[in-house]
């Protein structure tokens, strides 16, 4: 019945007990154990989704974290087309090990492919300032094309998850590493020399408010162009974008979903503008 879809394998990769299982049954099943089983060498999940029109199936692999099977991951890493790095925000020393397993990674492939950061358990207590050093500090963070703050036992922002890939995959460009400039469908076009951010929110989001202001501050040593756009009313744009959750904020070619800081937005936009001017110069 679906030998005619056209697959995409998506990695899922991580600590062990950072909850990737979780987070892939909460997508695929929309169910949630609270038991924790390591997963030894890998499970395969699937889901079929519409991207663009065209029916996809997602071939989501669950790669197991302990140490042992690390030197064995490469065989499982072969022909991704896309990666989800798992991080558990009560822990941000696991921050640290998404850069071991994106050197793996990098070792096995050729070629570029879409990588996002999930910061899992949202829903308990955490500290952000932690998360936050971890994260500017941390050398393999410009590779990076996408950001969630999600919880696999509420299903907070999961979905967003594999609606960002699915998203990038459909306007990626191997060459250059990144996805292909986003098309806006604003009145004007943003400015020549000023990064390009646009911030999804509604009247009823609770987190847009101090996010926004977040970013806002941040244009006294950044020349932004924001654009805001409320899903309420310009709801196609919102579809276009697969956005479904709020805060969502694009910012030049990188997504972040969820609350945020001040110093995780400024790395990320330092990030972002150095890498569009500097292709403009070269």
């Amino acid at each position: 019945m679906h030998s005619s879809i056209d697959c995409r394998k998506i990695v899922v990769l991580g600590s062990p007990n950072v909850g990737k299982t979780s987070v892939i049954q909460r997508y695929v099943h929309n169910q949630f154990k609270d038991s924790y089983a390591a997963t030894l060498g890998f499970n395969i999940y699937t889901r079929y989704i519409t991207i663009a029109d065209k029916q996809v199936g997602l071939s989501i692999w669950d790669v197991g974290g302990q140490e042992a099977f690390k030197k064995f991951a490469f065989r499982y890493l072969i022909e991704a087309d896309a990666a989800i790095f798992v991080s558990d925000v009560t822990k941000p020393e696991t921050i640290d090990d998404l850069v071991v397993w994106n050197e793996k990674l990098d070792e096995v492939l050729n070629r570029k492919i879409p990588k996002i950061i999930l910061f899992n358990k949202i829903d308990m207590e955490f500290d952000l300032n932690l998360i936050s050093d971890r994260l500017t500090k941390s050398k393999a963070r410009a590779e990076f094309h996408g950001m969630v703050f999600a919880s696999a036992k509420t299903g907070q922002n999961v979905i967003d998850i594999f609606s960002m890939i699915a998203k990038m995959l459909t306007s990626w460009n191997e060459t250059f590493g990144v996805p292909k400039k986003q098309k806006i469908n604003f009145n004007g076009a943003f400015e020549e020399r000023s990064l390009p951010i646009v911030f999804f929110t509604n009247d009823s989001c609770t987190w847009c408010k101090p996010v926004l202001k977040c970013i806002n501050s941040l244009s006294a040593d950044f020349p932004l162009d924001i654009k805001l756009v409320n899903v309420d009313i310009n709801k196609e744009l919102a579809s276009e974008h697969g956005i479904q959750s709020l805060p969502t904020t694009i910012i030049g070619n990188k997504i972040v979903v969820g609350d945020s800081d001040e110093k995780i937005f400024r790395s990320i936009i330092s990030d972002e503008f150095f890498r569009l001017f500097s292709e403009k110069i070269q």
